[in-house]
């Protein structure tokens, strides 16, 4: 049987490859035909650009990648597919897996995630950025009654957001230099607000990928405030004001990244479990309205690049 799989065959030069694949039905594997992907826009268009430092290759590899960051990659983690071979009882099932963009994989069992329920399945598109936004709010280690910011609505930003609100934080607020974003704030019943007018925070998550963002929001923090970078810079360097109010008020910048369980957390939850966390935060349906842009596979030959840099994206859905 044949499956098609997005690659990059060079910086931003993506390319449809066609492969043969083949399944003999056993009781560890399945075999998944995709019914969308997901693009994770600030990471892939990091893969894509070739921004990603060599002392990270192995580091930062998705779970089912091929190839390498230097090219050529087949690169991803957001694929929701319907097992359509393998043991009885998981045929038919809808599935979340961390693979790439390709039409039709085989994996193993342990790496399925069988979601429940008739609903319109898009919505568990933004699995793996509510896994990055739960590892976030652990890493804030935040108090309930802390004033905290999310600057950036993209999907991890907004669903960072969303996850403070889930688990009944009340001073949490949102905000994003693209105006036209507050209406997914106001979708989500988020607290949005402009940067300029507010001060006195406890914590602030920076998901804007921006150096500039980093040490403006210093200023704005209260005595012994943390600030969360939950950005991905490759190898981009950038300045930081370590004096002024970083020194003054013993503030701290705490690194977040999904690939690792907070220590503190690490006997209670596994990778599975956190997972299923997700899984479970994305109930509400109005969450569809993060996936605000579409595409038929066939067209991410020409469309990718294009997808990655469209700033009104929150999350794009590639159909099957």
């Amino acid at each position: 049987m044949e499956t098609y799989s997005l690659w990059l065959k060079n910086e931003n030069k993506p390319i449809i490859k066609k492969k043969i694949l083949s399944y003999k039905k056993n009781s560890k594997t399945v075999l998944v035909k995709t019914l969308y992907s997901g693009i994770s826009k600030g990471t892939e268009r990091l893969v894509a650009s070739g921004n990603i430092s060599k002392d990270q290759f192995d580091i930062m590899k998705s779970p089912f990648q091929e190839g390498s960051f230097s090219f050529p990659i087949k690169y991803g983690y957001i694929n929701v597919g319907k097992i359509v071979e393998g043991p009885k009882k998981y045929l038919n099932k809808n599935t979340f897996c961390l693979y790439p963009h390709q039409s039709l994989f085989k994996i193993d069992i342990n790496n399925v995630n069988i979601l429940k329920g008739n609903g319109d399945i898009r919505k568990y598109l933004l699995t793996a950025n509510m896994e990055t936004a739960i590892n976030i709010f652990w890493d804030t280690q935040a108090k309930l009654n802390n004033k905290i910011l999310i600057i950036g609505m993209g999907s991890v930003g907004i669903l960072t957001a969303y996850y403070y609100k889930l688990l009944k934080f009340k001073n949490v607020f949102i905000t994003d230099i693209n105006i036209k974003k507050k209406k997914f704030a106001n979708i989500l019943g988020l607290k949005f607000i402009n940067f300029k007018k507010i001060k006195d925070l406890d914590v602030i998550i920076n998901t804007t990928s921006n150096y500039d963002v980093l040490n403006q929001s210093l200023k704005k923090l209260n005595l012994e405030g943390k600030f969360i970078e939950a950005s991905w810079y490759g190898n981009r360097k950038g300045h930081i004001n370590l004096g002024g109010n970083f020194h003054s008020k013993r503030l701290k910048i705490i690194g977040s990244q999904v690939s690792n369980i907070p220590e503190y957390l690490s006997k209670k939850y596994d990778y599975k479990k956190r997972l299923n966390l997700a899984i479970n935060a994305l109930s509400n349906n109005q969450l569809l309205k993060l996936i605000n842009t579409e595409s038929d596979f066939q067209d991410l030959e020409k469309d990718y690049i294009s997808i990655l840099n469209n700033p009104e994206s929150i999350m794009h859905a590639i159909k099957y």
